[in-house]
């Protein structure tokens, strides 16, 4: 049953399905306990499983914990644990710790972890958790006296993000021979963080020309040539972004204001639209749908959107988009799909009642809303030109 548990896990993909799959079997093997070794491997695997749910982690973290003790504990002999001990596959003592130190470290016991890590000697984890906890000097010395046995890449690169010395980062990118993307990451990463844009630019294009699929690195890379107007280059990093990760309304949204400055406002239109379909209730997105849309002159899909902002924010008004609305439709121009505006009047005619129904006392809706029903001579034109007045005069706050 444990070969068949094993082979389940290695040939299935990472997926909750699997895991379920997983359990079964482990709870058949944990019911019946026929063997030391069998029993411990078992009770491992649960471990692991139960790691990934937040009402099972601390029990998965008191049961590792039991099984290193029993590891180092005299009972059961030492007959009885080696019984079955090349067939189970159980693992040594040290990547069980390992495990519980992982375990510490993701529920934030980072003390613990460190205890861990330092009986074992995994420095690298010990640096994590000396940064982690602050105690930077600590972390320095340490570093420092490992660099003394001799210099690596990983060293230098904690070297650099303790210190926060972009020197270290760039001779741990000599060292690698020009082929380290963590150091150029992590590089730019902090020059990023220091506002310093024109500097990260470099470095994060030299991590991604050695390795494209670091989603966080196009991001900040796109983010950095957004803000120092290299229009061009945040558009290219973004849609890497979004060829990565195309359900991250952020990316396309981001997206979308690059190809704004570029003066591709059809292309905007496209990305928000995709911005939406990510985060359907996001009310920033839909006022730049709306006010893309408008630039665009697809102008059913901007009153669509104003109809999905007054869902989505109380009171919401904005006189400036009602206003060319208005006019696109009172002049009859030509829509992004080629029909005429003027089969749009019943549409905001609408939005415009619901509108000045939850704010009754704008001056420029009920202007807007005059204009449009002047058209068609109707006796409700005295009375609206009437409100618009009032309203001006009183200066009733919104």
């Amino acid at each position: 049953m444990l070969a068949l548990l094993e082979d389940l896990q290695k040939s299935n993909p990472v997926f909750v399905l699997t895991d379920e799959q997983s359990e079964a079997f482990v709870a058949q093997l944990v019911q019946r306990p026929q063997d030391w070794c069998i029993q411990s491997k078992a009770l491992f695997l649960r471990s692991r499983l139960e790691r990934q749910s937040s009402r099972k982690v601390e029990r998965a973290l008191m049961q590792i914990q039991v099984l290193v003790d029993e590891f180092s504990g005299e009972c059961p002999s030492s007959v009885d644990r080696t019984r079955c001990f090349f067939g189970s596959g159980l693992l040594p003592i040290w990547s069980v710790q390992h495990f519980l130190a992982e375990l510490f470290m993701s529920l934030g016991l980072v003390k613990s972890a460190l205890s861990v890590y330092e009986a074992l000697e995994m420095w690298d984890q010990v640096i994590e958790c000396f940064t982690v906890l602050e105690h930077r000097e600590k972390a320095e010395q340490l570093i420092r006296e490992r660099l003394q046995l001799g210099e690596t890449v990983d060293l230098l690169c904690s070297l650099g993000e303790v210190t926060y010395d972009t020197g270290c980062f760039e001779r741990a990118f000599q060292l690698s021979g020009e082929r380290s993307a963590k150091a150029m990451r992590l590089m730019g990463r902090m020059l990023f963080f220091r506002k310093e844009y024109e500097a990260a630019i470099p470095a994060l294009e030299k991590s991604l020309s050695i390795n494209k699929l670091q989603l966080n690195t196009w991001f900040l890379l796109g983010t950095a040539a957004f803000r120092t107007e290299k229009w061009e280059l945040a558009a290219g990093a973004y849609r890497h972004c979004a060829s990565m990760d195309s359900e991250n309304h952020e990316v396309w949204n981001n997206l979308s204001a690059a190809y704004i400055k570029l003066k591709q406002k059809d292309r905007a239109l496209r990305t928000l639209e995709e911005a939406l379909r990510c985060s359907y209730e996001n009310w920033k997105i839909w006022e730049n749908y709306m006010v893309t849309a408008v630039d665009c002159g697809a102008f059913e899909e901007a009153i669509r959107a104003y109809n999905r902002l007054m869902d989505l924010k109380d009171k919401f008004v904005d006189v400036e988009v009602v206003e060319i609305l208005g006019r696109a439709v009172n002049d009859d121009l030509v829509t992004r799909s080629g029909e005429k505006t003027v089969t749009l009047k019943a549409s905001l005619l609408k939005l415009l009642g619901r509108n000045t129904a939850s704010v009754p006392n704008n001056e420029g809706l009920w202007a807007v809303y005059a204009d449009l029903v002047a058209t068609d001579s109707s006796p409700k034109v005295p009375t609206l030109i009437v409100v618009s007045y009032l309203c001006a005069e009183i200066a009733v706050p919104n």
